[in-house]
């Protein structure tokens, strides 16, 4: 017989069981051509695994496993719904096409009607329903309830086959996608879940209801046809009809409470899904407590979740693998590729729900034979493995609550201790300080690992670096020790730990640098917020943030944390590069930037920054964050004097100079009489008269600095004498550097900002000429007056009727009479 059916592509053709034959071979040579393609081009051979750390990368081994397996399944499941649709279609074209034996049959009956009607002379002859011999005709309203039923019947049964059309574009396989593996397999995901969360194989799958439902409102019509005939008919054919629908419900009923009964429905599953829902999550507590875990039953957990995230989709994909592969090396392989995510990945929940931990810590066990003829010995078969197992339970557990089995310890000692490869014994003796939050014996283990990197003994792989240094932080923010050990092991870690930075300052490529600052941080400042020291982002940003509070606290007490020698020297360097050009971002916490200056000034007031200490632009910018220095007491006034003038005298750089200048200014005026001792001691003078000539710079704002300086410096020495004025029986220090500026082309470089009306008046009528005239008081014979008295007078008459200029022709009158 010959049937016309719907296809895939949406046009109708001929099919045949030859032609279906062809076309499901062809299918199959496809799908398995494009396979092939996949292995040639890509490779899928498990015994090839990826280099440590890069099990979940890009191109990683796990994602061509996931492509392949994923086209098998998909190939399978839509060419079963392909094959039941049709079967629906058929069915219901075959109802839709009118019976020629019904209309044969409805043609003898009309006519058997119009013979009875002419013979006996019976008006009404519009009888619709043949009547069952030896049985009453049945009545006007059993007439409709027959139509209505069968009706109904062909209704559903249309929308069966309208609803199987429209299934058959929902199935469409989705084009081939260019791109990573790893994009691919995510595209692949999103389609899958969005088929599982808006349930398109339920509905596929409940199509077969209509035709139930049709065909039980058909037998319905024919019980309330043969209802006004003969009894036993009736009670026959509805005992058939009733004995069995008790099959059909009895049926899903044991299909919905045993699901290996061979008596499956395909709505089935769907149902046993949603009555089983809220059971998930208490049965996975309970095989979460084992440490083997039922394939099949973890393959249950996991729900219907839509991702937000690219995190998200790569952990639906893993655990799409491990639900819906039976292949124990592909399980292997996911479980593995766990352990190569980055420990920032924002999906590990969703592995974690589907059972990912037990299953992991089965195949850790599956690495060992045990040897319980001595002493019950553990071997290590796969060390390999083993060591993956271990990254992937690492990344698993991380922020939970999960500790390592009892019966698995002796196992993981066995690979930490018997593994010749430095990097198996590495990610090992992780494994134990993680699980271990209170022993102080696996901390100083791997803080052992951590002091042959730091000194060179061993090579590690950056891999195993990484690693050390990510699970050493973990430790340190999930101590169980006594504040005794804690503090041991501090003062052990911190040396240890700026060798390490020291070695990633100096190698470009390192991205070390940042862990080892947020372990530096945990250990020196406290009270951190673990999770932003976590977010690997978040600690690129705000390294600077990080790092500065943990250098400044090891500078202030480095004797608590062991740091001394070229080890502190470091620091200090380090500190200063750091926080002199943070400093300037106004994006920098306002604690932080008291913490650089008050490290800063510590430093520079020991000298341990200084000229030739630090390179010049770094001490500039340092003596800017110093500026004001609000962060130094007022006992500590002269000794900063008495540095800035050292760094005058020694340096010829001119950002140095301003910068120094600056805070001399501001620490010269009215200060005490001690801080004026010191810069006359020191030689703040000459030294202030050689940077207006730094470098021979004719730099106008230095030399405008040097003069504001120099006439506080006067104005203050005023005024820590007994009568508030200059007069000869000052100290000789101070006495010196009087002489010093008449000595020098002072007076000159004034004269010609002067004359040049380089500057304005309110600054000279303030500050130059009050500071000029106690000078002039004590030492009236000085030939040079009278020149600076000119040209002051001449710029007051230029500036005639400005604000301050009545008081510069007071002072210069005053001035005038005095020399």
């Amino acid at each position: 017989m010959t049937i016309f059916v719907l296809c895939t592509d949406g046009s109708s053709k001929l099919t045949t069981p030859l032609v279906q034959h062809l076309n499901t071979l062809f299918l199959n040579l496809l799908i398995v051509t494009n396979i092939i393609q996949l292995s040639k081009g890509f490779g899928t051979d498990l015994n090839h695994w990826d280099e440590h750390g890069s099990e979940a990368g890009e191109h990683a081994q796990i994602w061509y496993i996931y492509n392949d397996e994923s086209a098998k399944v998909d190939a399978a499941v839509i060419d079963g719904c392909n094959r039941g649709i049709d079967v629906l279609l058929v069915f219901s074209y075959q109802q839709m096409l009118p019976s020629p034996s019904d209309t044969t049959n409805a043609l003898l009956l009309t006519l058997i009607s119009d013979l009875r009607s002419s013979s006996l002379n019976i008006s009404d002859t519009n009888i619709s329903i043949p009547t069952p011999p030896g049985s009453n005709s049945p009545s006007a309203s059993q007439i409709r309830w027959v139509n209505g039923l069968w009706f109904a019947a062909l209704s559903f049964s249309l929308s069966a086959a309208l609803v199987s059309m429209l299934a058959k574009q929902w199935i469409q396989p989705i084009p081939n996608v260019s791109g990573s593996p790893r994009y691919r397999a995510r595209r692949r995901q999103q389609r899958y879940l969005q088929l599982q969360n808006w349930h398109v194989f339920f509905v596929i799958n409940a199509l077969p209801m209509l035709l139930h439902i049709a065909l039980l409102l058909f037998f319905a019509g024919i019980i309330m046809l043969l209802w006004s005939g003969d009894l036993g008919i009736v009670i026959a054919t509805f005992t058939i009809v009733a004995l069995a629908y008790i099959f059909y419900a009895g049926s899903m009923w044991m299909s919905l409470t045993n699901p290996d009964c061979p008596y499956q429905h395909p709505i089935s599953e769907e149902l046993r899904r949603w009555v089983t829902r809220y059971d998930g999550p208490t049965k996975l507590l309970d095989l979460e407590r084992t440490a083997i875990l039922p394939i099949r039953a973890a393959r249950t957990v996991i729900g219907h979740i839509t991702p937000s995230s690219d995190d998200d989709m790569d952990a639906h994909c893993l655990v799409w693998l491990l639900q819906q592969c039976t292949n124990d090396d592909i399980i292997a392989a996911t479980l593995k590729s766990i352990g190569g995510l980055p420990y920032d990945f924002a999906a590990f929940h969703v592995l974690r729900e589907a059972g990912a931990i037990p299953m992991v810590l089965q195949h850790f066990n599956n690495c060992f034979r045990r040897d319980i003829s001595f002493d019950s010995q553990w071997h290590v078969a796969d060390a390999e493995s083993a060591e993956g197992y271990c990254r992937a339970w690492i990344r698993l557990t991380h922020g939970t609550s999960h500790t390592w089995p009892q019966d698995l310890r002796r196992p993981l000692h066995t690979l930490r201790d018997g593994s010749t490869d430095l990097h198996i014994n590495a990610i090992a003796t992780c494994t134990w300080a993680l699980d271990s939050p209170e022993s102080r014996s696996s901390h100083l283990s791997l803080l052992s690992h951590l002091s042959q990197l730091a000194i060179g003994d061993q090579k590690y792989s950056e891999l195993s670096q990484r690693w050390l240094l990510e699970t050493f932080l973990e430790c340190t923010l999930s101590w169980e020790l006594h504040k005794a050990v804690v503090n041991d092991i501090t003062a052990k870690s911190v040396p240890i730990l700026l060798q390490l930075l020291q070695r990633a300052t100096d190698q470009s490529g390192s991205q070390n640098h940042t862990t080892i600052a947020a372990i530096l941080h945990s250990l020196t400042v406290g009270e951190v917020n673990a999770v932003s020291l976590w977010d690997e982002k978040k600690r690129y940003f705000n390294f600077h943030k990080i790092a500065i509070p943990s250098l400044a606290a090891i500078i202030r007490d480095p004797c608590r944390f062991g740091v001394e020698g070229e080890l502190l020297d470091f620091t200090v360097t380090e500190f200063s590069r750091l926080a002199a050009p943070a400093f300037m971002s106004e994006y920098f916490p306002t604690h932080v930037k008291d913490i650089a200056r008050q490290g800063l000034s510590k430093l520079y007031l020991e000298g341990r920054v200084g000229v030739g200490v630090v390179p010049d632009s770094v001490l500039a910018d340092i003596l800017q964050i110093l500026y004001p220095p609000v962060k130094i007491t007022e006992d500590q006034h002269p000794l900063f004097v008495k540095t800035l003038v050292q760094t005058l005298a020694n340096s010829n750089d001119v950002n140095i100079a301003i910068s120094s200048i600056r805070l001399l200014e501001r620490l010269l005026t009215n200060c005490p009489s001690s801080v004026v001792r010191s810069f006359a001691e020191e030689n703040g003078v000459p030294a202030l008269l050689r940077s207006a000539h730094a470098g021979e710079t004719d730099s106008r704002r230095l030399q405008i600095e040097c003069i504001r300086t120099l006439c506080i410096f006067i104005h203050s020495s005023a005024s820590s004498s007994t009568v508030g004025t200059l007069c000869p029986s000052h100290p000789p220090a101070i006495e010196k550097q009087f002489d010093a500026i008449f000595q020098s082309d002072f007076f000159i470089i004034l004269i010609a900002v002067i004359d040049a009306r380089r500057w304005w008046l309110e600054e000279i009528a303030e500050i130059w000429v009050p500071s000029l005239l106690l000078l002039c008081q004590a030492r009236p014979h000085e030939r040079i007056w009278k020149s600076v008295e000119t040209v002051l007078r001449k710029f007051a008459e230029l500036n005639d009727g400005e604000h301050g200029s009545e008081r510069l022709i007071a002072d210069l009158d005053k001035m005038k009479d005095i020399f």
